[in-house]
């Protein structure tokens, strides 16, 4: 088979698991625009500096913010180390009838370690972006799945973006009486661009289903074992293992706690799993945690809801997992 016979073959591949959403065949479809007002926004939020689109597909919202590179720009100039402060972050806020949009989807990212927010607002819809700088291009993109909007009617609602920024920063290297140097992290309070972008968006079915998990054994047989799989230093050891959920397949949904040194998950874990279809497919992933390298793969299983939701206790095996019990309760529609 010669190369392009075997590129035609991947992208055939490729585009029939794009395809393939949540248990069930779909068309392919490109994303679809969404029309959107400015309603206001500050002098230096313009044409010359700003463009977004936004636009939906596979139920995901899509922002895309262009920033140019800013020219004539009042940028705080830090007087202690004349340094011109160019770096900021933005902050995209989500309401409906002016009020901010409640959901549980920074709650549930607050389960994986790369993401940690404490506060009580943590409910609140909004979306920081990292800090750039605004001395060169820059794209802020981001993509919300739909259940994010769970408490919202299903339906057309009409959404406010608003976007802004508080603070200018820039680091400095600063020569210490040693002759070694320390970066200095410089910060001014200075809200300067802000909008407000209004839209309509298309909220469909949100269904809700009760997920617990209630432990789980590793094998541990004459063909696998998990005895010594975490060596350290100054021993060999269990895994620490943690399980998660995919929903869509392929995307991390939510995640427990590990327990370590162990060949059983021993905790009950509940978590709310929101989606589009009552035969949605859903996808568990056993894992050993490991704070110096990847995590280990223990186990993947995917089937659909309504399968889980036949018996009061599911249990699954599969790959390293002896056996999985999970129990899955039915909600229906939250949003109607």
């Amino acid at each position: 088979m010669n190369f392009k016979k075997i590129l035609i073959l991947i992208l055939v591949c490729s585009g029939l698991y794009s395809c393939e959403r949540r248990g069930r065949k779909e068309e392919c479809s490109p994303p679809k625009p969404i029309a959107n007002t400015v309603i206001s926004n500050s002098a230096c939020f313009n044409k010359d500096n700003f463009s977004f689109f936004i636009d939906s597909i596979n139920n995901n919202l899509r922002v895309n913010v262009k920033i140019k590179e800013f020219k004539n720009f009042p940028f705080p100039i830090n007087t202690t180390y004349h340094d011109t402060l160019v770096k900021t972050a933005f902050t995209f806020d989500f309401y409906c009838d002016n009020k901010l949009i409640q959901s549980d989807y920074r709650i549930m990212k607050n389960t994986f370690r790369y993401f940690k927010d404490t506060s009580k607002s943590a409910k609140n819809l909004t979306v920081p972006s990292d800090t750039i700088n605004l001395k060169k291009e820059n794209d802020i993109l981001f993509e919300l799945p739909f259940y994010v909007f769970h408490n919202l009617k299903r339906g057309k609602q009409t959404i406010e973006m608003r976007i802004s920024q508080t603070t200018f920063t820039d680091e400095k290297e600063v020569k210490k009486t040693d002759n070694k140097y320390l970066l200095v992290h410089v910060i001014a309070k200075l809200p300067l661009i802000n909008a407000r972008v209004k839209f309509e968006l298309n909220v469909p079915d949100i269904f809700k289903s009760i997920v617990i998990g209630k432990g789980l054994v590793l094998r541990n047989d004459s063909a696998w074992t998990p005895a010594g799989m975490d060596n350290t230093i100054w021993n060999s050891s269990y895994p620490d293992i943690y399980w998660n959920i995919y929903y869509p397949i392929g995307n991390y949904y939510v995640q427990t706690p590990f327990e370590p040194s162990t060949d059983k998950y021993t905790a009950h874990d509940t978590f709310n799993l929101y989606h589009y279809y009552a035969n949605d497919s859903v996808g568990f992933g056993v894992w050993d945690h490991d704070y110096l390298s990847k995590d280990d793969f223990l186990g993947y299983w995917r089937g659909s809801l309504n399968d889980l939701e036949r018996k009061d206790i599911k249990r699954l095996k599969f790959d390293y997992v002896h056996h999985f019990d999970v129990s899955v309760k039915d909600m229906g529609v939250i949003n109607k």
